[in-house]
Order: structure tokens, then C-alpha cells, then sequence
């Protein structure tokens, strides 16, 4: 009984510790990147698809093989019928055995020899579609690291505000305590009181918000992540990366290789093409080679053998004009993928020119607002000082604390909406960083 105790108590303190393993994982970018290509679900499915578009290769690959089947009936009429064709003149032997019902069983097969070129684009089509599902799993792997990146750093950046809310929260209620004492003191109107408790409960509101916007960030990576446990608590953790990214002209260069979506939009236009070619195949003859090998008999089931091969050739003369409007309608499906590759162009150019204004624009901002922090944080003191010496009012120190915090909001926003921008660059070249990590 002894020994049960002891292995449920080691049971339970490892379950209780592997729990909270689970629930308070820190993850850096690196690391949360990883667990979803590897458990997000829409990943799964893609590959799914692959596995399906083999399947369909092997479909298309049969059909040029022949067809082996089974066959077999049981016929009863009204008259009685030969057991096996007539053959020779009936005056020599020749006539059959007439009975009823007649029974067979035997062995058909059929081979196309000649099918317009439909059996070999069929399985041409076949490989183009299992490379286009390929790029649609590399693009939305390229979207989920983006995703990831974007929100990664969005939580990043809402902690930094969080902490410099809650810093101004303590601020504010230090500053209230000071008014209160001025006020005992009269050295204050009661309006200033008023006017900092107004201010403190405006920050603790905007730090609220602050809070709910993280947490709602934090469901988001974990959905991204494909974390399904809805209690887990996670948590990222800064990781220090030398981003580098190519100039405009480079970029535009590399997006046309490297981008999944352009490539797959290639691989539907030589696809459509090769349906045209599939329809049009339609107009030139078919070759089939058949046969059957039966046994047949009649009441007394003495089988007698009976075979035949024929090789059969079919010419289409009229269809009512279905070919032709197939064709027709797969020329027009041709025409408007090459004006979607036309589209995608004009929007990969514009994604990549996007990408490098807000580099460019959230460096110029850094570098302005590095300096504003610090002079808020100089007038802040000044008017503390000023206050404090009843040379100023308690509204310029409040004003002082709200332009502090916004300098600091501002800056945080540069710091990782450049890296927000260049994981848009990379998304937007089809730069994938984490073709090593396996799925």
C-alpha cells in the first residue's frame, strides 16, 4: 500500500509539473515558428493535398494501361438460343447446341492504343497539379511565418507599452499623493486633485485596454501556432536577429523566382494550355484493342469455350458542337489566368515597394523619436520641479506624463514595425528562412 502511495504522489508531482511545462512555455520567434510548421493545421491539409495529387497521377497513369475484367450472365428468353455462335455450314455439323437459359463466365480486357494524346496530358496535368499544390503549401507556409512574425512582434511591442502604462499608472498615483499632502497643506485647489484622479483613471482605462489587446494577441500566436489547449499560457521571449534585406531592384528580381503564388500561377497557365490541347485531342480518332475469352453452356453446364479480339477504331463526325465550345471554354480560362499573372505581377511590385517604404519610413521614425523620448522625459522633470516649488499646475504635469508615454508608444511602434516590415519584405520576395525546420 506503501509502495501505491509513493508512485501515485511521483504520478502526480510529474503530471503537475509537465502541466505546467505545458502551460508557461516561453517561445522565441525562432522557436514559435517551428511549433506551428510543424502543428498548425492548415499546414496538415496542404500536405494532404499533395498526397492526394499523387494519387491523382497514379489515376491518370493507369488509364493508359489496360482494363481486365470478370464477366459473367445468366440469359433466359423466349426461344431458345445457341450456346456458342454458329459457325461452319449446319449440313457439315456445324450447327450449335440451342438451350435455355444460357450461362457464361469468362475474361474481357481493353486497351487503348490511341487516344488523341489525352492519355499522356492527362497525366501531364496530373504532375502540374501536384507541383501547384507544392507551391501552395510553400506560400502559405511563407504566410504563416509572416503572420507569426507580424503578431510575434506586435506582443512585443504591446508588453512595452503595457510596462510604460503601468509606469505612468505609478506615476499618476504617486502625483496624486502629493496633491493631497499640497492640498492638506493649501497650497493647492482642490481642482487639481480632481483633475489628477480624472488622469489617473484615464491610464489605468488605457492600461487596461493595453492588457486585453496583449491577451487577444497571445490567443492569436497561439491559434497561429496550432496550440489547441485553450488554457495553455505562453509567452515570447526577445530573440536578437542580423536582418538583412536586398535593395528594391533586387528584390523585384528575386520575387518573380522565388514567390510560390507566381510560380503556381505559371505552372495553371501551362496547365490551361495543356487542357486546350486535351480537348482538341477529342477531334482526332480513337484505337481500342478489345477481346473476351468466355466459357459458355446451356441446362447441363457443359462450358464450351469461346473467344474473339477485335481492334476498334473510332472517327467523331458530329457531337452537336460540344468539342468545340469545351475548347472554346477552356481558351477563355487560358485568357483569364494570363491576366491573373499580369495582376499578381502588379501586386507583388506594389507589395515590394510597400515593403521598403515602411523599412524606410520606420527608421526615419526611430531616429526622430529616440530624441523625443528624451525630451519628454526632461520636461516631465522640469515640471515636476515646477510643481513641487508651486511654480506650475497640476494639469502641466499630467500633460507631461500622457506626451512621455506617447513618445514611448511611438518609438515602440518603430522599433517593430521595421520588423514587421521586413518579414513583409521577405514574405513579399517569397524568402522562406525556415526551409531547414521539418514539418
Amino acid at each position: 500500500m506503501r509502495k501505491v502511495i509513493v508512485l501515485l504522489t511521483i504520478w502526480a508531482v510529474a503530471g503537475h509539473s509537465a502541466y505546467g511545462e505545458t502551460q508557461n512555455k516561453s517561445y522565441s520567434l525562432s522557436e514559435a515558428v517551428e511549433y506551428a510548421l510543424r502543428n498548425n493545421p492548415r499546414l496538415a491539409a496542404l500536405h494532404m493535398d499533395i498526397e492526394i495529387e499523387n494519387y491523382a497521377i497514379d489515376e491518370a497513369k493507369g488509364g493508359r494501361l489496360p482494363r481486365v475484367n470478370l464477366i459473367g450472365s445468366a440469359i433466359r428468353s423466349r426461344y431458345d438460343r445457341p450456346v456458342l455462335p454458329i459457325s461452319g455450314s449446319p449440313f457439315e455439323g456445324g450447327f450449335p447446341e440451342f438451350d435455355n437459359p444460357i450461362y457464361d463466365i469468362g475474361v474481357s480486357f481493353n486497351l487503348p492504343i490511341y487516344m488523341g494524346g489525352r492519355l499522356s496530358r492527362q497525366v501531364k496535368i496530373a504532375e502540374i497539379s501536384k507541383s501547384i499544390a507544392e507551391d501552395a503549401l510553400a506560400f502559405d507556409r511563407l504566410e504563416l511565418v509572416f503572420n507569426l512574425t507580424s503578431i510575434y512582434y506586435k506582443i512585443l511591442e504591446l508588453e512595452k507599452v503595457l510596462e510604460a502604462s503601468e509606469k505612468r499608472v505609478s506615476q499618476l498615483e504617486t502625483h496624486k499623493k502629493d496633491v493631497e499632502l499640497f492640498l492638506k497643506a493649501g497650497n493647492v485647489p482642490r481642482v487639481d486633485l480632481l483633475n489628477t484622479e480624472t488622469g489617473l483613471a484615464h491610464a489605468r482605462h488605457s492600461a487596461l485596454i493595453v492588457k486585453q489587446n496583449l491577451e487577444s494577441a497571445y490567443e492569436l500566436l497561439k491559434d497561429f501556432m496550432g496550440i489547441e489547449d485553450v488554457d495553455a499560457e505562453i509567452s515570447v521571449v526577445p530573440e536578437i536577429m542580423k536582418r538583412t534585406y536586398p535593395d528594391i531592384q533586387e528584390s523585384r528580381e528575386k520575387a518573380f523566382s522565388l514567390r510560390a503564388d507566381y510560380k503556381a500561377v505559371l505552372k495553371k497557365q501551362k496547365m490551361a494550355d495543356e487542357r486546350v490541347k486535351l480537348l482538341s485531342g477529342k477531334r482526332l480518332p480513337f484505337v481500342n484493342l478489345y477481346g473476351e475469352y468466355t466459357e459458355n453452356s446451356g441446362n447441363n453446364f457443359n462450358f464450351k469455350e469461346d473467344w474473339y479480339v477485335s481492334l476498334r477504331l473510332t472517327i467523331p463526325i458530329f457531337d452537336g458542337g460540344v468539342i468545340k465550345t469545351q475548347i472554346n471554354k477552356a481558351r477563355k480560362e487560358l485568357e483569364k489566368i494570363k491576366e491573373k499573372k499580369r495582376a499578381l505581377r502588379l501586386k507583388i511590385l506594389r507589395e515590394i515597394k510597400d515593403a521598403h517604404l515602411g523599412i524606410e519610413n520606420a527608421r526615419e521614425r526611430m531616429e526622430v523619436l529616440s530624441k523625443g523620448i528624451e525630451t519628454a522625459e526632461e520636461i516631465l522633470r522640469i515640471e515636476r520641479l515646477k510643481y513641487e516649488a508651486g511654480a506650475g499646475t497640476s494639469t502641466d504635469v499630467i500633460d507631461a506624463q500622457t506626451a512621455l508615454l506617447r513618445a514611448k508608444v511611438e518609438y515602440y511602434q518603430g522599433i517593430y514595425d521595421k520588423d514587421i516590415a521586413i518579414a513583409a519584405l521577405d514574405k513579399a520576395i517569397g524568402k522562406d528562412g525556415y526551409k531547414e525546420v521539418p514539418e
